[in-house]
C-alpha cells in the first residue's frame, strides 16, 4: 500500500514488542455503547463509503454532509484510508480534528477474518495498538468463514484461543474489540452468542450491522475488490439485534436494495426497526453509516447527505 498523501508514518510506533507497547494502557476510557450519560447516539459515517478517494477528500465530504464523528478502515486495497504498518497515529488523530470531527468511532482491523487467517493475531493486536494511540474506541473484526472441512467445535476452540490472545492486548489498551456480522457464527443471534462466550472480557462486544444480517452473506475482499458468498438463511435484522443488543458497541447502519447499498430508509432493511431496538435498550454509541463505496463520489455524497438527514430525523443531532 502507497504512503498516504498526507504523510504520516510509523515514526516507529510498532518497533518495540506488543507486549511493551501494550503495557502503555489508556485510563478509564467508558464504553461507547454504553448509556454513560452521553445525549443520545454519535451519529458518523464510514470513510468506506468513499474509499475510491483520497483520506483527506473523503474526511472533508462528510463533515461537509454534516457528521461530526467518523470511521475509517485498516483493511487496504480495499479501503485504503489507514495504515497500521506506517501511518503515524497522533498525525492521523490530527488530521481528523483539523477537519472539525468529535471523534473517530472505530477502525475495522488489518487481518481481521479470525477464524482462516493465522495472522490475526498479530493483525489485531496491531490495530488495537495503534487505535489507543489514536484514540479510537472500538476495533471491528469479523469471525470469518469457517473451512468447509473443519468441524464447528474446532472452528469454535481455535476462535476462543485466539480472542483470549486478542483480548490480552484490547483490555490493556481499553479498546472494545466489536465481532461484526462477517462470517460463519456471527450472522445469527444463536452464533453471536456462541462468539461472546468464547471470552467473559468486557472489552469483547458487537459492532452490529444491519444490513450484513439481512442479507445473510459473508463478504470477501481481495485487491480491493469484493464478492458475496450467500450464508445459510436471511435472518431479521431487528429479532437478531434485540438477542445481543446489550453487547453492541458500535453500529453500522447501511440500507440495500437487493445486493446495492442505498441511502438509509429506502431500501429493504428495516433501519428504524433496529433504530428503535438501540433506544429502548439506552444505547448511547455510534451509529455509522457504511456503504461498499462503489458510488462515484457525487453520486456518494448525496447518498451521505440523505442518510445524515435520515438519521438526525430518526435520533436527533
Amino acid at each position: 500500500m502507497k504512503r498516504n498523501k498526507e504523510g504520516m508514518t510509523r515514526r516507529g510506533f510498532l518497533d518495540g514488542t506488543l507486549k511493551g507497547a501494550a503495557a502503555a494502557a489508556l485510563g478509564g476510557r467508558p464504553a461507547w455503547g454504553a448509556a454513560d450519560g452521553a445525549a443520545g447516539m454519535k451519529i458518523g459515517c464510514g470513510t468506506v463509503c468513499l474509499r475510491k478517494l483520497p483520506l483527506k477528500e473523503a474526511l472533508g465530504r462528510i463533515r461537509r454532509a454534516g457528521y461530526e464523528y467518523v470511521e475509517t478502515q485498516a483493511t487496504g486495497p480495499w479501503c485504503p484510508h489507514v495504515d497500521v504498518e506506517k501511518d503515524d497515529p497522533q498525525k492521523f488523530r490530527q488530521l481528523v480534528g483539523s477537519f472539525g470531527f468529535k471523534g473517530v468511532t472505530g477502525l475495522w482491523s488489518f487481518h481481521g477474518a479470525i477464524i482462516p487467517d493465522a495472522k490475526s493475531v498479530e493483525g489485531i493486536t496491531r490495530t488495537l495498538l495503534w487505535a489507543k494511540e489514536a484514540g479510537i474506541p472500538v476495533v471491528h473484526a469479523g469471525d470469518g468463514k469457517k473451512p468447509d472441512a473443519m468441524p464447528e467445535a474446532d472452528a469454535l476452540k481455535v476462535l476462543g484461543e485466539r480472542l483470549a490472545a486478542i483480548l490480552e492486548v484490547a483490555e490493556k489498551c481499553q479498546v472494545h474489540l466489536a465481532i461484526e456480522p462477517h462470517g460463519t457464527f456471527s450472522l445469527t443471534a444463536d452464533g453471536l452468542k456462541k462468539v461472546l462466550a468464547l471470552s467473559p472480557s468486557k472489552w469483547l462486544g458487537i459492532n452490529y450491522d444491519t444490513a450484513n444480517v439481512h442479507r445473510a452473506t459473508y463478504v470477501e475482499t481481495a485487491n480491493g475488490a469484493y464478492k458475496w458468498a450467500l450464508f445459510g438463511k436471511r435472518q431479521d435484522e431487528v429479532a437478531t439485534l434485540k438477542a445481543v443488543a446489550d453487547r453492541v458497541v458500535h453500529a453500522h447502519v447501511k440500507d440495500v436494495r437487493g445486493a446495492t447499498c442505498v441511502a438509509l430508509g429506502e431500501g429493504d432493511v428495516n433501519i428504524r426497526g433496529c433504530l428503535d431496538v438501540l433506544k429502548a435498550r439506552g444505547y448511547a454509541g455510534a451509529l455509522s453509516l457504511e456503504t461498499e463505496g462503489d458510488c462515484e463520489a457525487e453520486e456518494s455524497q448525496k447518498l451521505i447527505e440523505t442518510s445524515y438527514r435520515y438519521l438526525t430525523r430518526e435520533v436527533g443531532a
